[in-house]
């Protein structure tokens, strides 16, 4: 993996060496292994290489090809097909790095290659003598790249810290930005004002004074599958599951992979493994689990220790390294300055980030290369199938929804029968009907203010809900009745590039199998019917896995609740949260933006019991962590706004 940057001027005016040197510098730590900078008339590129494939050891970058100028961060999951593509000698192209095989296809097909790659990149192509520049990353946003824009130049790179390094690039708050953040709005912007995100899936071309957007892949453009019978889908499921996890294994070191108790990072965990003792090699899976003897409780349906299944899962393979890691009592707010500080943003779960940190530092210590995940896997393999029952309703295909609604019951007694009408019903209702049925009922969906942290004067001027309603998000969270327009919506709903990228200060490169493009494609074209029947939902990943599975994982009827003793290094943190708040009333931008009465009220009024409850997890959990995270954030961007 790579963290790149650069400079062009389109003004005429010199290019200063020592703003490359100091973007490279900063940049460094997220490409320990070698450090590259490129100074042409009025232009520089800068690449910081961290080694995770073999063929990165022939990296040479910027790659200089023909009117190319090239810096290249990620990986390409199709090197025989754009090897075949552009008649490369295949011995030759063996030892070419990724970037290189990219800059062949850029030299060839100019911006129109972005639609022959596959992979995990951004990229920067630098075409001097058309004085051209072109900004791309890749459809499901594997990796990370900004710019900002001045008369006379534009700067890009793999982080916003990078940007700050040239002179004249302003360092403040984007307040739109982190309204829409604190609202859990889908693709909200960069954090920081002026400097733009290019999304995932685009590309920015740069021309003189004409800048413009292209869209190059769009998520949900596959074509539909169908097949006569139904193991024609659990086959070819396989098949794309082979060639994704085989696509994440080509790594220079030990493949490690995270392990729950879950659908996704079992199947992931066990499709590698499976490949990996083919070669004799052997996998790290990593188990994050509470405290021993954690019996605090957890929310209905949840298991709070998922260790002891994921246990059975790691004990079918052989050539499985399994390590649980327990929480230590730590709480959320002790590491939060240097997440901020490495990710360039505000965490969406502040909870989450200690025990995947826990996990990269143990694998960095066992000299792991990538780390396996399987966190899109909920929108790909294992969707549940729910949206199908409200499809039906919606469709006046009422007996076909009694059918199915009555099996998911019988399956699921947890359910009350009339819990499921509501929801499957809900998902037609009027928006402000269904959110008075949440409030009741105690459901996420109700008020804003219920679940985040924004200023009470932010939100009675109705702007977060005109953006909203400009983005297509429903604020009342009805239920889905098209589940393919609510997994295309989830998908695109945070860019995760610079969560995934951070790991490489840990020397590791995160991989999503699940996330593979081809992979989702293909499972956002079968219909609902294959993820949802007779009242087994994800059916269709449940018959692929029948005999690989342990019982517990195929028939659990709840989900794990990661970090279930958060709550305990919290409450025991509260006098380093109190002056937090006290630092946060003292900052302008701070107070302004968030609702810092209701967080202090949160405060003195802190439960003894009850931490299971939806109420009191969507007040502590969701509305002050992340409300006191992103105050941190915005100290973090203004550090003397007073």
């Amino acid at each position: 993996m790579s963290a790149i940057a650069g400079i062009v001027r389109f003004d005429g005016q010199a290019l200063d060496r020592n703003v490359l040197q100091r973007m490279s510098s900063i940049l460094a730590p997220y490409g320990r292994d070698t450090q590259n900078t490129w100074q042409g008339a009025g232009a520089g590129l800068v690449r910081t290489l961290l080694r995770t494939t073999p063929e990165d050891a022939y990296d040479r970058q910027p790659v200089a090809l023909g009117d190319c100028q090239l810096v290249f961060a990620g990986r390409l999951d199709n090197r025989d097909e754009l090897i075949a593509q552009l008649a490369l000698d295949e011995r030759l192209a063996s030892q070419m790095a990724d970037s290189e095989l990219m800059a062949e296809a850029c030299q060839r097909w100019d911006t129109l290659a972005l639609e022959r790659v596959e992979g995990s990149y951004a990229l920067a192509c630098w075409q001097p003598q058309r004085r051209r520049l072109w900004l791309a990353r890749d459809v499901m946003g594997g990796q990370p790249l900004f710019w900002h824009r001045q008369s006379g130049f534009l700067a890009f790179a793999s982080w916003p810290k990078a940007l700050f390094c040239v002179p004249g690039v302003p360092r403040s708050v984007d307040e739109q930005s982190v309204l829409e953040q604190l609202a859990l709005l889908p693709m909200a912007g960069c954090s920081f004002k002026d400097i733009q995100r290019v999304n995932p899936g685009e590309f920015m071309l740069v021309e003189g004074s004409q800048l413009s957007t292209h869209v190059h892949r769009r998520l949900g453009s596959g074509p539909q599958v169908r097949f006569k019978h139904d193991e024609d889908y659990v086959e070819a499921l396989h098949e794309h599951l082979q060639r994704a996890v085989s696509a994440c294994l080509r790594s220079s070191g030990p493949v490690a992979s995270h392990l729950s108790s879950g659908f996704d990072s079992s199947t992931v965990t066990a499709y590698a493994a499976r490949q990996l003792a083919h070669r004799g090699e052997r996998l790290t899976a990593y188990t994050a689990a509470p405290r021993e003897g954690f019996a605090g409780p957890v929310p209905r349906d949840r298991h709070g220790d998922e260790s002891k299944v994921a246990a059975q899962l790691a004990g079918r393979f052989d050539n499985i390294d399994h390590v649980i890691l327990r929480s230590s009592g730590q709480s959320p707010l002790e590491s939060l300055e240097q997440e901020i500080d490495e990710l360039d943003q505000s965490p969406v779960n502040p909870c989450n980030t200690l025990w995947m940190r826990a996990i990269e530092r143990d694998a960095q210590a066992r000299g792991c290369k990538v780390m396996l995940t399987g966190q899109m896997g909920n929108m790909s393999i294992s969707y549940d199938g729910y949206p199908y029952m409200a499809s039906l309703w919606r469709k006046g295909r009422w007996l076909q929804w009694w059918h199915e609604l009555c099996a998911y019951q019988r399956t699921h007694p947890q359910w009350r029968r009339r819990g499921l009408v509501l929801r499957t019903v809900g998902a037609s209702m009027p928006g402000w009907l269904w959110q008075q049925i949440a409030i009741r009922r105690g459901e996420f969906g109700g008020e804003l203010d219920q679940y985040t942290a924004v200023n009470l004067q932010q939100l009675s001027a109705g702007w977060l809900q005109q953006r909203a309603e400009a983005k297509g998000w429903d604020l009342c969270y009805r239920p889905w009745h098209d589940g393919r327009a609510m997994r295309l919506a989830v998908l695109g709903r945070i860019d995760t590039g610079s969560v995934l990228a951070s790991a490489n200060l840990r020397g590791l490169e995160m991989r999503d199998p699940t996330c593979d493009r081809r992979l989702v494609e293909f499972c956002l074209g079968v219909p609902d019917s294959q993820f949802l029947r007779d009242g087994q939902p994800r059916w269709l990943l449940r018959r692929l896995m029948a005999d690989v599975l342990p019982e517990e994982i195929l028939e659990g009827r709840g989900k794990g609740y990661q970090f279930a003793d958060w709550y305990e290094g919290l409450s025991a943190d509260r006098e380093r949260l109190r002056e937090q708040l006290q630092q946060l009333r003292q900052h302008r931008r701070a107070a302004q933006l968030l609702d810092l009465p209701a967080l202090e009220a949160l405060l003195e009024n802190w439960p003894e019991e009850g931490w299971n409850n939806m109420a009191t997890i969507q007040r502590y959990r969701l509305k002050l962590l992340r409300g006191v995270a992103m105050g941190s954030f915005i100290r973090y961007a203004e550090p003397d706004n007073r």
